[in-house]
């Protein structure tokens, strides 16, 4: 390999590239591939998508020279806690990353995650063999009303592989989840509660529509609705109990939660790391599903003061319960 795709805000943030970066990338983002043998309608490299090759989600990720690029990771900053190859599904997709995978161990302590589609647990466990500390399998879209629509394949074989991974490889696997797919928020329960019952992490985000795809005219999900389920990924995530209520049409309306750490919903509500960007650990991905003005779907770090972002909330007379505004 002589060029790989990397994001603006990682060459910033290695000093590769002259650019204002409000909030600066924790993680360093590689791709490695481009236009996908695959077809997912929101992806611009997806092989049918008129969008241009140098972008997913909405940022940019021009090519770099692979040696300069190995050379300013042996001297990335502090800042710079992990490494997260995006794999596009092209031709020799995984002999290009386990090859890169061992060139950047090679001259740097950093963890690396690996986001990659994959159907064979012999395939995962190379990657973590190469080098890689985290594999993030994307199950996208939970529902599987609209799955094979949106992300083409089996809905029950992609997630029965997921969660094959997590039972392989304890702790050490992550998936996305898209909100704004056309499923329910009892859909997005369902599978999230599935995905941590098997130790996978859940890395959550909000559909954004990127010129060139499929989806390009479709809306992002309300900003309240994709609190509710912030919420309910951050009580999985920390293993707290809850349980949630549902109307028929599968919207969440309300949850109780049993901890010690939250007496109560003020306590709950201003932890500062709700709202964060979720998935493998010192990833914020700044700004890859918003604009810098927002609105913010996921803060790319800690917010000190929820007030202005909880207003959909209602505190139940009871300490522990939850209620959302229609």
């Amino acid at each position: 390999m002589k060029e790989i795709r990397v994001s603006i805000g990682s060459l910033g943030v290695l000093g590769m590239k002259k650019i204002k970066l409000p909030v600066p990338p924790t993680t360093l983002y590689l791709m490695i591939g481009e236009r996908c043998a695959y077809d997912c309608a929101y992806c611009p490299q997806a092989h049918s998508s008129h969008g241009s090759v140098n972008f997913l989600s909405r940022v940019i990720w021009p090519k770099t020279q692979w040696n300069k690029l190995k050379e300013a990771i042996e001297n990335a900053p502090d800042i710079v806690k992990r490494i997260c190859f995006q794999v596009v599904s092209s031709p020799h997709f995984l002999e290009d990353t386990l090859f890169s995978i061992k060139e950047i161990n090679s001259v740097s302590p950093l963890p690396i995650s690996v986001s990659i589609r994959l159907n064979n647990i012999k395939d995962v466990k190379k990657l973590f063999e190469a080098g890689a500390e985290r594999v993030g399998l994307a199950m996208d879209v939970v529902s599987e009303r609209t799955y094979e629509k949106y992300r083409g394949g089996s809905f029950n074989e992609s997630l029965d592989f997921i969660l094959s991974a997590g039972k392989a490889f304890p702790h050490r696997i992550t998936t996305h989840i898209i909100v704004g797919m056309g499923e329910t928020d009892k859909e997005l329960y369902d599978v999230m509660k599935k995905m941590y019952k098997s130790t996978i992490t859940v890395g959550l985000f909000a559909f954004t529509p990127i010129k060139g795809t499929r989806l390009e005219n479709k809306k992002p999900p309300l900003l309240k609705r994709y609190r509710r389920i912030q919420l309910m990924r951050y009580l999985f995530h920390k293993k707290i109990k809850f349980e949630p209520v549902f109307d028929e049409r599968g919207n969440l309306i309300s949850l109780t939660y049993y901890s010690t750490a939250f007496h109560t919903n003020k306590e709950l509500l201003n932890d500062p790391n709700i709202f964060v960007t979720s998935g493998c650990s010192n990833c914020n991905r700044p700004y890859y599903n918003e604009e810098p003005l927002g609105p913010m779907f996921n803060y790319p770090f800690p917010v000190k003061n929820t007030s202005h972002i909880v207003k959909e909330f209602i505190r139940d007379a009871s300490e522990n319960r939850v209620l959302f505004k229609v």
